[in-house]
């Protein structure tokens, strides 16, 4: 197996500082639980001088801005979590914690006087990150995310059906006291049927508004082939395989609507949806039942409280059937591992023989060990995003 090399630039700072080179370096992309955290971790010899010493001391501020590319690709944009200096005998780490501008968003209340109603789906995003101060762009093209995650050319087409969105318009929605703007964000997009993750754009991050990438093409390969003649194993899957979990996912779930639970008038305001996702071959034809229960005060309308309930059976199936594999190196034939990607699985120890849409990619470089990317994918067509009935 070709052993693959990377390049990695870290930037810090409004200057762009460049950091020497990282002893580890670890990346985090997820297509369901967006802000790509990362952890670098630079290296001193127990006889150099303290980091406060070091000239990048006075840069290395938490919420300082920062970037990381690879291969002249910008994988994440954003900002210092934590700096944490340590030392032993045998030197003296430095470790760098992070996330992308969107992390502000996940910790930041919206403001209850926002006014959300008969607005476009975008104008609604724009008018929850505005207050934040971060260079967020909502509404970025996904093909434009994937291909600089991937780090393709510009230009180049990664699906072949256009998503329209921006005339999607948001009614009946008042933001609450204590809610967080990523998790505001988030209900708008599900609700709208669309998803809502991040990657880097222009300057800053874009918000990428879009649909389970289906469509796309299929860039990239996981293979581990059982050689009969040779009793062995090929392939380029180091290690991993497939869970199928039902421990989290529900039976049924049953959705009340505006005040249903405590108003005996409108107690006939609920929807009950069986999760058919469970008649599967690898779950038993006869289960115990798992009923969820859901209080949805924006549901005004029993069509929408079923429509509620299949996207909780949806959310809970999405984790269901996963397959993780670790490989060397970071991507294949020119293009690096994106989230939102389409690939072709072929792995007998599990007897997957499919495509799968790539939910997450960890990228991991040390110089202890080697340049890998652990990715995790779900069968075609197992995230499913659907709008209300309403919308």
């Amino acid at each position: 197996m070709t052993v693959q090399t990377h390049s990695i630039e870290v930037r810090v700072g409004a200057q762009q500082v460049v950091i020497g080179s990282t002893d580890e370096v670890s990346i985090t992309h997820d297509l369901l639980a967006p802000s790509s955290p990362f952890t670098l971790t630079l290296w001193r010899t127990a006889s150099m001088a303290p980091w406060p010493r070091a000239d990048l001391w006075p840069l290395l501020l938490c919420d300082e801005t920062i970037e990381v590319a690879v291969d002249g690709a910008v994988q994440v944009r954003g900002l210092i979590s934590a700096v944490k200096p340590t030392a032993s005998h045998e030197g003296s780490p430095l470790t760098i914690t992070g996330r992308d501008y969107v992390s502000v968003a996940q910790e930041s209340d919206a403001d209850p006087a926002l006014s959300l109603r008969n607005v476009t789906l975008v104008d609604a995003l724009e008018r929850l990150f505005a207050p934040l101060g971060v260079n967020v762009v909502v509404g970025a093209q996904a093909e434009a995310a994937r291909n600089a995650l991937a780090g393709a050319r510009p230009g180049t087409r990664t699906t072949t059906t256009a998503r329209g969105h921006r005339a999607h318009r948001v009614d009946q929605f008042r933001v609450r006291v204590g809610e967080r703007v990523w998790q505001l964000a988030q209900q708008l997009c599900r609700r709208h049927g669309y998803l809502l993750y991040s990657a880097p754009c222009g300057g800053g991050v874009g918000l990428v508004i879009d649909r389970p990438a289906y469509d796309a093409p299929v860039r990239y390969a996981f293979t581990r082939r059982w050689v009969e003649a040779e009793t062995r194993f090929t392939g380029n899957v180091l290690s991993g395989g497939r869970t199928t979990d039902v421990s989290r996912v529900p039976s049924d779930v049953t959705v009340f609507g505006h005040d249903a639970v405590a108003s005996r008038e409108d107690a006939r305001l609920r929807a009950r949806i069986e999760n058919e996702g469970l008649a599967h071959p690898r779950v038993a034809g006869t289960q115990p039942r798992r009923p969820r229960y859901i209080r949805d005060d924006r549901a005004r309308t029993v069509d929408t409280c079923a429509q509620r309930a299949r996207r909780e059976i949806a959310e809970a199936m999405a984790g269901f059937d996963v397959h993780e594999y670790t490989v060397q190196g970071f991507g294949q034939g020119g293009y690096l591992y994106a989230i939102n990607g389409m690939a072709r699985v072929d792995d007998d120890v599990t007897g997957v023989h499919g495509d799968c849409l790539i939910t997450q990619v960890t990228l991991k470089r040390s110089r202890a060990a080697a340049t890998t990317a652990a990715v995790r994918l779900v069968p075609r067509g197992a995230l499913v995003i659907e709008p209300d009935p309403s919308v």
